[in-house]
C-alpha cells in the first residue's frame, strides 16, 4: 500500500537490500539478535565501513526507523529519491551549525514520532583495524530524546573487500548486537561519558569479532 513519505519505507526497502546482498554473495550472521530493541525507540549506533553496510544492517533494521546520512546523497539519482521517500535525516558535516541544527530537529521529530534512528558516529567510512573517534551527535540525540543507545558492530570487511586492489569476494561475516545503554536522567553534561562507554564496548567487540574464524 502506498503511504507517501514514511519511515516505514526504509523498512520496505531493507528487504530489497537484504535480497541484493544475498545475490552478490553476502550473508551476515547476527549474534545476540534477541536483545535487539524492536518494541521501543532507540538510537542505533553502528560502525561504518562501506556501502555494504546497507546490506549488513538489513538483518537488524526495525520497522519504524530512519538513519542519519550525509546531505549529498539526496542528489544521487534514484538512491537520492529512495532516501527522501524513506524520510532519512540529512546533515552536512562540513557546516557545523547546520549539522547541529539538523540533529536538534531530528531529536524533536524522533521524540514526537517515537521513531528509532541509526547513526554512524565515526562520521565517515573506515577500513582501519579499529574504529575511528566518535562524533557527539548520536549521543546528544539519544540524551535529548531520552532514548537508549543500542550498539551494533559489523566485523571487518577486509577479508573479502579490498578497495585499493578493487577486489570483492562473496563472504559470510558477523554483525553483533550489544546490550542497550540507558540514557534515562542524563543531560548534555553526560555526553562524553556516554560516548566513551559506547565506543569502548564497540571497539572491544569489533576486535573480538575480527579474531573469530569466518562463519561456516
Amino acid at each position: 500500500m502506498y503511504l507517501g513519505r514514511s519511515y516505514k519505507n526504509a523498512w520496505r526497502f531493507k528487504r530489497l537490500f537484504w535480497l541484493s546482498g544475498r545475490l552478490i554473495g553476502l550473508k551476515a550472521i547476527v549474534r545476540n539478535p534477541e536483545i535487539l530493541l524492536l518494541d521501543k525507540p532507540c538510537i542505533y549506533v553502528a560502525n561504518h565501513q562501506s556501502i555494504i553496510d546497507v546490506f549488513s544492517l538489513s538483518d537488524v533494521w526495525p520497522e519504524h526507523c530512519t538513519i542519519v546520512s550525509k546531505s549529498s546523497i539526496k542528489f544521487a539519482g534514484p538512491v537520492g529519491f529512495i532516501t527522501w521517500f524513506a524520510k532519512l535525516i540529512f546533515i552536512d558535516r562540513s557546516k557545523h551549525k547546520d549539522a547541529v541544527s539538523a540533529m536538534k530537529k531530528a531529536a524533536e521529530e524522533a521524540s514526537r514520532d517515537k521513531v528509532s534512528v541509526y547513526v554512524f558516529p565515526e562520521g565517515t567510512r573506515s577500513d582501519k583495524d579499529t574504529l575511528l573517534p566518535f562524533k557527539k551527535g548520536a549521543f546528544h540525540l539519544a540524551i535529548d530524546c531520552q532514548f537508549p543507545i543500542q550498539p551494533v558492530v559489523i566485523s571487518s570487511y577486509k577479508r573479502f573487500l579490498d578497495h585499493e586492489n578493487k577486489r570483492f569476494d562473496s563472504a559470510t561475516y558477523y554483525v553483533q548486537v550489544l546490550p542497550q545503554i540507558s540514557t534515562t536522567g542524563m543531560t548534555s553534561e553526560d555526553v562524553d561519558t556516554l560516548l566513551k562507554k559506547t565506543r569502548d564496548s564497540m571497539v572491544c567487540c569489533y576486535e573480538e569479532l575480527n579474531k573469530l574464524p569466518p562463519p561456516a
